[in-house]
């Protein structure tokens, strides 16, 4: 899988659970920013997506645009690899590795389902974690949920 950033890449506005939000909408402002040809400010935005969905291909493949266009096509065609790999793991039905971090990412955008999924995983990998059980806890709390 391509790396997720450069060398020495560093951003003051690097994504936080508090200020990401999400994979759409990177995809849509990068888009915009590849429009303006405005390809290191769009490459940013790619690389935040995916320092928090490794796994989304479509991140992947437009990150290869993007990198294509600037003539780094070394670079672009390991993104392009990346993609496709993900595209297989979803065609094998095998889920991204989880993490809470993305799971609470996931829970503050509304998708609960996808975010209690990855935190039961987290739970039946590490049963004895008692902050995973509270966060568990705290969002059924928090949703009403029964399950």
């Amino acid at each position: 899988m391509p790396r997720h950033s450069s060398p020495g890449h560093t951003s003051e506005h690097a994504p936080q659970p508090r200020n990401w939000q999400g994979v759409g909408s990177g995809l849509t402002e990068a888009a915009r920013l590849f429009r303006q040809d405005e390809l290191l400010r769009a490459e940013e935005v790619m690389r935040q997506v995916l320092e928090f969905a490794p796994m989304e291909g479509q991140a992947w493949h437009f990150l290869g645009r993007i990198l294509q266009r600037a003539n780094r096509h070394a670079e672009a065609l390991e993104c392009f690899t990346g993609a496709e790999a993900c595209y297989a793991c979803r065609k094998l039905d095998q889920e991204p590795p989880a993490s809470v971090r993305l799971a609470r990412l996931l829970w503050n955008q509304g998708e609960c389902a996808r975010a209690r999924a990855m935190l039961d995983t987290q739970i039946l990998r590490h049963p004895d974690d008692d902050e995973l059980c509270q966060l568990r806890e705290a969002w059924r709390q928090q949703d009403g949920s029964i399950t």
